[in-house]
């Protein structure tokens, strides 16, 4: 019997190129990109983003300094020189209003007082901002500057503003950087069932009421859009939501996260072009893997799959936190990544740091799913290394294949495996399954997930499977958007505080998602 495509997936293949479209007109040539020399990270990262984006070859600033994450003021004077020297002598002074700095490129410059609202302390992109023009004074003086660009509503201009905005590409591994901009950029697809989640904690009424105020007013402001929005006001941390575009929680702050997961790890699915926001004071204090805790870090959210996140190096203080009231309105009216969070921001020359492609904007598609995931489960052997990946796909749109993506619970970090690529199917309605083992795996903890990969190049994320070879033969599955706990030793029951911990600190199933070209 001959089948006919779905009129579903030809609107998916139509979609496609419409996103690609977007971003090959989003001209990036007012974009810089800042790395380090001596950081193949930062190169490597430059050199995609650069690629991926069309950006110029003037507008990539190559500067020789350390690769540590903190720096002193005279390491910040020599960089700050060297961008610049270099702005001043391709004429890039006036016509760029994005900087955007690499992993590898310093994060953070220690000039004492590191929890005074007068600290000269501050992040190297938050200075940045302030460079060659009349906020330079700024750049490394005592206390916070109230941006120019707090609280507007109109597009940003260098001319304008006299200031650039500044934006990171950072996460626990270059992969993982890799494909935050794989998932984002200009015109990015999002499902118009995607979820935006707010999660007070009312515990913080009586000391900081505005920060959950501003929750309270922008779930009224989505609301009114029509979108698909969650606010929280219970002593709940809330977890395990999919499809999330928009999320803005206390993190490690929430009196009660530790009732429902580990460092406030929200445990989501992630929409392309998901935003973030979590009121912590040190939540961007590194991007080193694996993480040292105390606060929860953005690091993990970015980990998850978000695409965008604001952070602190330092205390910032409360008035600091982007107003999600502000971000999700801009966000929502077509403004980019940057223009959102600088706009919800009252300071520069402090502690922020926002993580993104500065250009990515969004826009609302019906929710369909090229690649339909059935299951994914893993069978462990207990004396021989051995990792048994299973999946199934219920259909499949120009499905090129997939690899298969590991991480340890120590360095969070996801990375392909090599020789683990699995070819598809193409583009298919009869359900296909696939295996592939990993071999020689050293015993401990770990999380597995699939990269899949369409004919276009599209790359999309699966959720994480977490296994343990090496301790017993044991079993896991990702089923039904859900797992199932996964198997212990032969005789051995599931402890009611196993269980528990189990529930409220795995992954739940993440649909695939829509990304863009690899």
């Amino acid at each position: 019997m001959k089948r006919t495509l779905p009129c579903a997936l030809i609107a998916v293949a139509i979609l496609w190129c419409l996103s690609e479209a977007a971003i090959g007109q989003t001209s990036y040539s007012d974009v810089a990109v800042v790395v380090n020399a001596n950081s193949a990270s930062s190169t490597t990262i430059g050199s995609y983003f650069k690629s991926h984006r069309s950006i110029p070859d003037k507008n990539i600033i190559t500067i020789s300094c350390s690769s540590a994450e903190e720096i002193d003021d005279a390491e910040f004077h020599s960089m700050r020189s060297q961008i610049e020297s270099y702005m001043q002598a391709n004429n890039l002074v006036n016509s760029i209003n994005y900087l955007v700095t690499t992993k590898g490129v310093p994060l953070k410059i220690n000039r004492g007082d590191l929890a005074s609202t007068n600290s000269p302390s501050a992040s190297v992109e938050s200075e940045l901002m302030c460079i060659l023009g009349s906020y330079a004074s700024s750049v490394g003086a005592n206390g916070r500057y109230f941006s120019p660009y707090y609280a507007n509503n109109a597009h940003f201009s260098r001319t304008t503003q006299g200031i650039y905005l500044v934006t990171r590409l950072d996460a626990y591994t270059t992969q993982e950087v890799l494909d935050l901009i794989d998932h984002s950029g200009p015109g990015t697809h999002v499902s118009s069932d995607s979820r935006y989640v707010l999660d007070q904690d009312p515990t913080w009424n009586e000391s900081a009421p505005y920060l959950n105020d501003y929750l309270t007013t922008a779930r009224s402001l989505l609301a009114a859009r029509g979108k698909n929005v969650e606010l929280n006001a219970d002593s709940v941390f809330v977890t395990s939501r999919q499809g999330v575009l928009g999320y803005v929680s206390w993190g490690s702050n929430d009196h009660n996260a530790d009732n429902f997961t580990t460092h406030a790890l929200p445990l989501n699915s992630w929409s392309p072009g998901a935003l973030v926001e979590t009121y912590v004071s040190t939540s961007a204090r590194s991007f080193e893997n694996p993480p040292a805790y105390g606060q929860s870090l953005i690091a993990d959210i970015i980990s998850e799959g978000a695409s965008g996140a604001k952070g602190y190096v330092y205390e910032p203080f409360s008035s600091s936190m982007a107003n999600p009231s502000v971000l999700f309105d801009r966000y929502t009216a077509g403004f980019n990544l940057a223009e959102s969070y600088f706009m919800a921001s009252r300071y520069m020359s402090w502690m922020d740091v926002v993580v993104g492609d500065p250009k990515t904007t969004i826009q609302e598609v019906l929710p369909q799913l090229p690649v339909q995931m059935s299951y994914l489960e893993a069978s462990t052997s207990a004396d021989h290394g051995l990792v048994q990946l299973r999946w199934g796909t219920l259909s499949e749109m120009n499905n090129y294949g997939f690899t298969v993506q590991r991480a340890d619970t120590t360095t969070l970090g996801f990375c392909d495996i090599g020789e683990s690529f699995v070819a598809g199917h193409g583009t298919t309605l009869d359900p296909h399954t696939y295996t592939w083992t990993d071999r020689n795996v050293t015993p401990g903890s770990y999380y597995y997930r699939l990269k899949q990969v369409d004919l276009a190049g599209v790359v999309r994320h699966g959720a994480p499977l977490r296994t343990t070879p090496g301790s017993c033969e044991g079993y896991g599955r990702i089923c039904g958007g859900r797992f199932s706990p996964p198997g212990f030793c032969s005789g051995t029951e599931l402890p009611e505080s196993v269980q528990s911990e189990y529930n409220d600190s795995v992954y739940r199933c993440r649909h695939w998602a829509r990304g863009t070209r690899h």
